[in-house]
């Protein structure tokens, strides 16, 4: 198995091995493979998506990132039907969007959002 490099900051760090002890994973390697099959699978059920799509996008965030997410809601309003802001503690934010489009706008918007920075949580649930 090729072994690679990654930069994690020590809260990452700290994150996965918190995560390995929890669910039991034999090393951090098991923890991180563990993750991206389940980043895999969303995503190819995401781009299996085609016609109109529905759905709710749930997303937690650094407060700075808030300028970011303002421009890419902007450019595309016609795909956010609902769009709820919410300021929580430690200087995070909390945007529910309702979206509805068709599939190829939907999943542009969404790669738009998980390419920002400061995202803590994104989570997009078809209906």
């Amino acid at each position: 198995m090729p072994v690679i490099s990654v930069s994690l900051t020590d809260k990452n760090v700290e994150d996965l091995e918190a995560l390995q002890k929890d669910l039991g994973f034999g090393g951090r390697s098991e923890a991180i493979r563990a993750a991206m099959r389940t980043l895999l699978a969303e995503t190819s059920e995401r781009r299996s998506m085609v016609g109109q799509v529905d759905g709710v996008l749930i997303m937690v965030n650094d407060a700075c990132a808030s300028v970011s997410i303002h421009d890419i809601y902007h450019d595309n309003h016609p795909l956010i039907k609902t769009h709820v802001h919410n300021h929580l503690g430690n200087h995070k934010c909390m945007n529910m969007m309702v979206l509805s489009g068709e599939a190829a706008e939907i999943n542009e918007l969404l790669d738009q959002m998980y390419r920002l920075e400061g995202i803590a949580y994104l989570k997009f649930i078809r209906s």
